[in-house]
């Protein structure tokens, strides 16, 4: 727990150098070891739309997961139909993020499809299991 004050995962050791989220490890993976720059682009305005998709990750589809899933879970509440309605729309924000592109964030994968995906497999399992 000393590496990681919120005692979550994943947190990396990479030779000294403690980090943890997820996405953060993905982007700091991608610019120390990563041959190109392909998943995660240098030009400020790729990487602008790479870092929206991940923020949109973090902050809307997986939080709204969270809170409506956690509640049923973790409290065994009954499923609650306005936290429905919002995860609902952040996936058709989702959707209409990939309108017209093969991936998220433009026409090339990008950390942010695999933050993406993670998410979307949480969301399919718990509603498999409801």
């Amino acid at each position: 727990m000393k590496l990681n004050p919120q005692h979550t995962v994943p947190t990396i050791d990479d030779n000294g150098f403690i980090l943890s989220e997820s996405r953060a490890i993905m982007g700091y993976f991608v610019n120390q070891y990563a041959k190109d720059d392909s998943l995660y682009p240098k030009d400020p305005k790729k990487r602008a739309m790479v870092d929206q998709k991940l923020y949109f990750d973090i902050g809307t589809l997986y939080q709204r997961f969270l809170n409506y899933f956690m509640p049923i879970a973790w409290k065994g509440m009954k499923p609650d139909a306005e936290a429905l309605e919002k995860l609902e729309e952040a996936v058709g924000f989702l959707n209409s993020y990939l309108e017209g592109q093969g991936w998220v964030a433009g026409e090339d994968i990008s950390i942010a499809d695999y933050a993406i995906a993670v998410t979307m497999s949480n969301i399919e399992v718990r509603e498999q299991a409801d």
